[in-house]
């Protein structure tokens, strides 16, 4: 099984596609793990070269809980670039997984060719910090979300490890300011182009958050899907192969 020793943590990580085309790297959101883009890489295979990790403390990956934050996400994945001695890649990532890539942006500015941003956001604000909290709630009462993210992560961390992950969650709405860029304004050093991905319908993060990431980042695109909530990838992925693959066409040579 794959794995890269990056940043003390071991991180899993899979490769399909094309291994002469442009890398291109996926990257789930939180609670998530690599498998969920399965049904999507096929779009992608003849084309590029498709990484797929497990972020840290997810899955296969180790990590420590309280090293779970998005720019360790971001660190991580320009280490599984150092280890797999690739210069530059497309980046597409969902939620938490589009999140980390503005500390990408920001930080490695270098390193990615495109970002990808999907159903993601710049600051946890009061809107979402209440959403977020009452998920967290879901999962002590509810077994059924319980039961998803045991299926998710309970073959490699056990049984109870969703206590973990859900925990971890909840941190995030202690001090948000830490956790992402959190002010707009940050936003200008990113100059990478950038797609931005959301749905009109998005529970966490209503659209003025991702008409502000556009507004804010250089070189950015902005598409609203209709009818549909944060779980983008998933509810529309045709539509969502076929938006990601012209935005990467069109910025082929980036």
């Amino acid at each position: 099984m794959p794995y890269a020793l990056v940043n003390e943590i071991d991180l899993y990580f899979e490769e399909h596609g094309n291994p002469r085309g442009a890398p291109l790297v996926l990257i789930h959101g939180f609670g998530g793990c690599g498998t969920t883009w399965q049904d999507h890489i096929p779009a992608f295979a003849s084309d590029y070269r498709i990484i797929v990790p497990d972020l840290r403390g997810h899955c296969r990956s180790s990590g420590a809980p309280e090293t779970i934050h998005h720019r360790y996400f971001a660190a991580d994945l320009i280490g599984l670039l150092d280890y797999l001695q690739i210069d530059r890649a497309h980046f597409v990532g969902q939620s938490s997984g589009g999140m980390c890539l503005l500390f990408v942006g920001l930080e490695s500015p270098q390193r990615a060719r495109t970002l990808t941003l999907s159903s993601a956001t710049y600051t946890f604000d009061a809107h979402a910090r209440r959403i977020m909290l009452q998920n967290v709630e879901r999962m002590h009462t509810d077994p059924e979300a319980r039961a998803q993210r045991i299926q998710v992560h309970g073959p490699y961390k056990g049984e109870d490890y969703w206590k973990v992950l859900t925990e971890v969650f909840r941190q995030f709405t202690v001090d948000p300011e830490n956790e992402l860029p959190s002010r707009p304004e940050k936003l200008a050093a990113i100059s990478r182009p950038v797609l931005v991905l959301h749905g009109d319908r998005d529970q966490f993060f209503p659209v003025n958050i991702p008409t502000t990431l556009y507004r804010s980042l250089p070189n950015a695109e902005l598409c609203i899907l209709p009818n549909t909530t944060h779980a983008l990838p998933r509810e529309n992925p045709s539509l969502f192969v076929r938006l990601v693959s012209d935005f990467l066409a069109r910025h082929a040579d980036a």
